[in-house]
């Protein structure tokens, strides 16, 4: 800990992330992912240990550009679905098999 950077507690901390509380940042702590002092009870960290752990923890997910389905593709995709439409039972053939007595 350097003496230039100001202790803060784990509900100020958690405001630094987004979707994160306080419960979050103990369990973090505990699985040794984030550096906090404890001078007494309550739990503290600095903004730049909170910054540490976000980013040699978690990355950001990796958004994968949409692309275009070629012709063909769509036919397969349409004559599966074909496919499995007319396999399933229509209502029709539904109410004769329950209406048949068992048997013939």
């Amino acid at each position: 800990m350097t003496d230039d950077a100001p202790l803060i507690t784990l509900d100020e901390a958690a405001k630094l992330i987004p979707g994160a509380d306080a419960d979050t940042l103990k369990r973090m702590h505990r699985a040794g992912k984030l550096v906090c002092y404890r001078p007494g009870k309550k739990l503290l960290t600095t903004a730049a240990n909170v910054d540490a752990a976000v980013r040699t923890n978690y990355r950001a997910t990796k958004v994968m550009p949409l692309s275009r389905p070629d012709a063909a593709s769509m036919e397969r995709s349409k004559a599966a679905l074909d496919l499995v439409l007319s396999r399933l039972p229509t209502k029709r053939k539904a109410a004769r098999a329950k209406a048949r007595p068992p048997g013939e």
